[in-house]
């Protein structure tokens, strides 16, 4: 879900202060210090707040992985990175992400995790400089190879626990389903073409318009979602996942009660905080173990009465910096890390019921995130150059330590759909549409459908049957051939909760070749096969190949040479995944 040409003031940036310190290179010198191995550490203090400043000289030819969503990476040497956790809005080409992980490595041999939730500015020219806005924060650093240093930081910092077989399926989804029948009719429809659908998600199911509103009432909408019908849907053969987020509407009994006890975040005044985006949203404090115990009640209820399979935990980027936790401190340091608290309470909350863990579908985060456990990358536009920073993203979140990552397949928005999900819960006049280039559609389809978690969600019509031919069949095709890799992705994530190494693999992490190391656009998924999406029309997709023997997964992609840099060439039914032969 995004907030693009919705309803709703947004303020300033409440960072222009410190974007503007960070181009000025404008600090002074405190008293501390601290130790660093590989780095020159100085105490310094920011227009007011205290922090660090590291430098390192790079090294030549070195590329630097990790820090979370790069859409501009994978390979982060030579640029800059601004590590706040931000609601996009449906950016794309700029350094803005949803999940900032202060986490890197080079493979160089060093890496360097620093240890807090506060922003961190990284500028990774000649000479590297990393300004951390927390006097408090734990620097850890580390040698060895890039898959010996992500075993090192998830072991500190946490690993993706298993999930049930269904979750390596395909997620259906759209901005929004209005109704638990038209939920059904969509499943029936994807079965009748023989479309694999194993989760089906909706965002609409409180009261109220949460298209307008953007937070969480509890109130199911017994209209459109009556008693049992999470149950009729998994009778049907589809597993249910429901939407969340951690705000609470300011004008409601609901937000005086939670205010009353001290349960939401708070400005220095005594008021109540609300994000930055939206002044009408309460952030619940969950530094106070009272406020995560109320959530966690919530979750308890929300799952024994509506009995989903699956949540989606969107949302939790905009912390105003200016707020105060329940310990007292500057919500600040808490800015990115809030996130995690949130999905940590929420999944601590499902271990306490028997049976196998819910799986959490999540969007923000920072370092430990990664245990709850799939992240997607956020509300990307519709088009050829946003795949191509999806795909830049899921392989920086992955070599951030991520076991399960993933994208909104075919992209989540066009131009001229963001309105229709509110007019439509209003009672309205608006109209879903398949409104995504048809090839464009697929050939994301096929991506998803090697992808470690399989997701359509957007605007418009994202199920396959709504798309022309031969783009239906190819779509179709591919979601398919995902069942057939479902023992593969297991055997990768049992891999990723043992060692920390994620399911989609850099090449950075699975090659000494230098030329390898180069090959930002593909993959490995899992040990054994090696995905290189197509990102531009025409079918065509430049890769590197290892010098091993590969035999084409889908289709009969035409390719240049054996090994080493060669052009693919597909047709609609193929696309460049290859397994190993021998």
């Amino acid at each position: 879900m995004t907030l693009i040409d919705l309803s709703g003031e947004i303020p300033d940036d409440p960072f222009a202060w410190l974007l503007e310190a960070w181009s000025a290179r404008r600090w002074t010198p405190r008293p501390g210090a601290v130790t660093v191995t590989g780095w020159t550490a100085e105490a310094v203090v920011v227009e007011g707040r205290p922090g660090w400043v590291l430098q390192r000289q790079a090294t030549p030819g070195e590329a630097v992985h990790g820090s979370g969503e790069a859409f501009l990476g994978p390979d982060l040497a030579g640029g800059s990175r601004v590590l706040v956790n931000r609601e996009t809005n449906g950016a794309a080409g700029v350094d803005l992400a949803y999940a900032n992980v202060p986490f890197i490595w080079s493979d160089a041999g060093w890496g360097l995790h620093i240890d807090t939730g506060a922003p961190v500015l990284m500028d990774l020219s000649d000479d590297y400089t990393v300004l951390v806005l927390d006097p408090d924060a734990a620097f850890h650093t580390m040698t060895g190879s890039p898959a010996e240093m992500i075993a090192e930081h998830t072991e500190r910092t946490g690993r993706a626990p298993l999930w049930p077989d269904w979750a390596y399926g395909v997620w259906m989804s759209r901005a929004t389903y209005l109704s638990a029948d038209e939920m059904a009719g969509v499943v029936a429809q994807l079965q009748d073409a023989d479309c694999p659908v194993d989760v089906i998600h909706v965002d609409a199911w409180m009261t109220g318009n949460v298209f307008r509103d953007f937070t969480t009432n509890w109130a199911v909408d017994r209209d459109r979602f009556p008693v049992g019908w999470t149950d009729r849907l998994r009778e049907a053969g589809a597993r249910v996942s429901l939407w969340l987020n951690p705000f609470v509407h300011a004008d409601t009994d609901l937000a005086a009660e939670l205010h009353a006890r001290g349960l939401l975040l708070r400005m220095p005044d005594g008021s109540p905080a609300t994000t930055c985006d939206r002044s009408y949203r309460n952030l619940v404090d969950f530094t106070n173990p009272a406020a995560v115990q109320w959530w966690q009640q919530q979750i308890l209820d929300l799952v024994i009465s509506e009995r989903p399979d699956a949540l989606k935990l969107d949302f939790a980027e905009e912390v105003p910096p200016d707020a105060v936790t329940h310990d007292g401190r500057s919500a600040l340091v808490v800015r990115n890390s809030y996130a995690t608290l949130y999905q940590q309470a929420t999944a601590a909350a499902l271990a306490t019921l028997d049976g196998p863990a819910m799986p959490l579908f999540c969007r923000s985060g920072a370092a430990g995130a990664q245990v709850t456990p799939c992240h997607w990358v956020g509300d990307t536009p519709s088009t050829w150059e946003a795949m191509s920073g999806a795909l830049s993203a899921c392989l920086s979140l992955s070599a951030s330590g991520f076991a399960l990552v993933t994208h909104d397949g075919g992209g989540f928005y066009t131009a001229g759909t963001s309105h229709i999900p509110a007019t439509l819960l209003d009672g309205g006049e608006a109209q879903y549409t398949a409104d995504v280039e048809p090839e464009l559609y697929a050939r994301w389809a096929q991506f998803a459908a090697f992808s470690p978690v399989t997701r359509f969600h957007g605007l418009g019509l994202r199920e396959p049957t709504a798309y022309p031919q031969p783009w239906r069949d190819a779509a179709i095709a591919a979601l398919r051939a995902r069942r057939e890799i479902v023992d593969h992705l297991r055997r990768a994530h049992e891999q990723a909760a043992a060692t920390g190494m994620p399911v989609m693999r850099p090449m950075a992490l699975i090659t000494d070749d230098p030329e390898g190391r180069r090959a930002h656009t593909q993959y490995m998924l899992g040990d054994d096969l090696l995905v290189a999406p197509i990102l531009q029309r025409g079918g065509r997709a430049r890769m590197w190949l290892p010098e091993e023997q590969w035999r084409p997964v889908m289709g009969q992609p035409a390719v240049s040479g054996d090994t080493g840099w060669v052009d693919v060439q597909c047709d609609p039914m193929s696309f460049p995944v290859f397994e190993r032969a021998d």
